[in-house]
């Protein structure tokens, strides 16, 4: 794919090329036991079933397409602000529109916090899955191009690439190359803040760690399907999570942990990336 053009009037998200073709998808039970027979949190949830919704581990093709190198920054999602997104019925899905108006949302949860947003480069969090759609068809029409959240399966990919690694870097985990709850940061930090060997074989940063990401997909069942519907954008069912938080334990900061919430859902540990293509 040719590289995308950064527009002059509205800053756009950094891009990475993820080309097509298959990867794997989920957590097989070989990892799920390498796991359990080296981390005690990793054999509860091995006892309790949690690893179930990461499975079975599977084959999915993807077309190509660009994702956004880093989470969608608290300097980006104020241009959205302050054009006044919120207030343009068309940003909205049908669903999200209603909720907004019933909250009378005009920005994200914790926006006037310092904490989470007196820093440009920081991600932005507090957002639901209704606000990162809004911004994303607001980001469209103002570039001309068709900038969306990631399906879940694209996600994944450009988190771990092709060989079925566990974290973006590998399947061990390292806790200098990322924002946990091990961390001891106990907030999010800026995008730019770890070296690139903590990016994912495309080139992703900010994949395990720092702020949960919202997905286009609802939650269902594996295997993954493109054409069971679970990837449109109308709707009101559980939207898919990925990669951990400052605030989550290492096993959610894996490239193929599965989180959930409602989609008018917002946390201070909640943000997203887009994806075009």
């Amino acid at each position: 794919m040719s590289q995308i053009k950064q527009s002059n009037f509205i800053e756009e998200p950094k891009m990475v090329d993820v080309p097509a073709g298959p990867f794997l998808m989920g957590t097989s039970p070989e990892q799920v036991d390498w796991l359990a027979q080296r981390d005690d949190s990793a054999k509860k949830w091995q006892e309790k079933g949690y690893f179930n919704r990461e499975q079975p581990q599977h084959s999915v093709s993807l077309k190509g397409f660009y994702i956004s190198k880093y989470p969608v920054t608290v300097e980006q999602y104020r241009m959205f602000i302050e054009s006044g997104g919120y207030l343009e019925k068309r940003y909205w899905t049908d669903a999200g529109w209603s909720w907004r108006e019933s909250e009378a949302r005009i920005k994200p949860e914790y926006w006037d916090d310092a904490q989470w947003t007196g820093t440009a480069d920081l991600p932005v969090v507090g957002v639901s899955w209704y606000e990162a759609v809004a911004y994303c068809r607001w980001l469209s029409r103002e570039t001309g191009r068709l900038y969306r959240l990631p399906t879940e399966a694209e996600w994944e990919k450009a988190a771990r690439g092709t060989d079925g690694r566990l974290y973006p870097w590998g399947d061990e985990f390292v806790a200098s190359l990322c924002n946990t709850r091990v961390s001891g940061h106990n907030r999010t930090v800026p995008v730019l803040n770890y070296f690139s060997e903590a990016d994912s074989p495309f080139g992703c940063a900010d994949m395990a760690g720092n702020a949960s990401e919202w997905t286009m997909s609802e939650f269902r069942p594996y295997p993954y399907s493109a054409k069971d519907g679970r990837d449109q954008e109308e709707g009101e069912l559980l939207r898919v999570i990925r990669g951990g938080s400052w605030y989550k334990p290492t096993l959610r900061a894996r490239t193929v942990a599965r989180g959930m919430n409602d989609p008018f859902f917002s946390d201070a540990d909640v943000g997203f990336r887009c994806v075009v293509g």
